[in-house]
């Protein structure tokens, strides 16, 4: 199988709050993996651990085998520059155009002239859905349109890899549906490897190859859409089914 990122013994804690634990785990090229679990369980750290914007406390992270670690100043940068990452707010650049937002890593880590930037802006603008809003701000655009620029922003460098932190995190559910369905058409259009993390269930389970659930810094899932579905864990059930733990409803005093 052909593995692209690869986690070994990785274990990150702050302070006294462990959020992975000796984590192995790898990621197939051009597979939508999606990562499931509660709020403040790690996802995100997992994520900026990939791309190397926070270091392990012990373990390994590699990108096509070399470890990410051991890279420093251009090297990291020029790594990096083969992922998109959609962050969970959009995080655009509220002074700035929607096209030049998705322009911005074109201009700061290449030297294309600007006919050729414009080119690629209108191009990923429309891959997107949102042909022609290149002059409107950020302040002009829905939650949705927001969530689709950024997104054209991520693939502006054609990443090999794409990280999504939540992406349908305030969107209702047709608005969520047209990230779904782009989350779909770049893997489909582009071969783009996507990490999704989420815990929109009706999302994972449309975009998945494969998913991942994850407890107190350990994977307790790896397995396929329905694979999970079927799952007798107990931890694993209560997620899906969307119930709350016996200990937090007996902490609100219902038996």
């Amino acid at each position: 199988m052909d593995w692209i990122i690869e986690l070994e013994n990785v274990s990150k804690r702050f302070g006294s709050l462990v959020v992975l634990d000796e984590m192995n785990v790898r990621f197939e090229r051009g597979k939508t993996t999606v990562v499931l679990g509660e709020s403040g369980t790690g996802k995100s750290v997992l994520l900026k651990t990939i791309i190397g914007l926070i270091g392990p406390d012990r373990g390994h992270v590699r990108f096509e085998g070399t470890e990410i670690g051991s890279l420093k100043g251009h090297e990291l940068e020029a790594m990096r520059t083969r992922f998109g990452f959609l962050f969970q707010g959009g995080a655009l650049f509220d002074s700035m155009t929607a096209g030049e937002n998705v322009a911005f890593p074109l201009r700061q880590h290449t030297d294309k002239r600007d006919r050729e930037i414009a080119e690629i802006v209108a191009n990923k603008l429309k891959l997107v859905g949102l042909a022609g809003i290149e002059g409107k701000t950020p302040s002009q655009l829905s939650g949705g349109q927001k969530k689709r620029v950024a997104l054209a922003r991520a693939i502006a460098m054609e990443p090999q890899v794409i990280l999504y932190d939540e992406p349908t995190t305030g969107l209702d559910p047709i608005r969520s549906d047209v990230i779904n369905e782009l989350i779909i058409r770049l893997q489909q259009r582009l071969g783009v490897t996507s990490v999704v993390v989420t815990h929109d269930m009706t999302s994972a389970l449309k975009v998945a190859d494969r998913m991942l659930m994850l407890y107190k810094g350990k994977f307790i899932f790896d397995g396929t859409p329905e694979e999970l579905r079927q799952s007798r864990e107990e931890r694993v059930r209560r997620f899906v089914a969307g119930e709350a733990p016996k200990e937090d409803l007996e902490a609100i005093g219902i038996q």
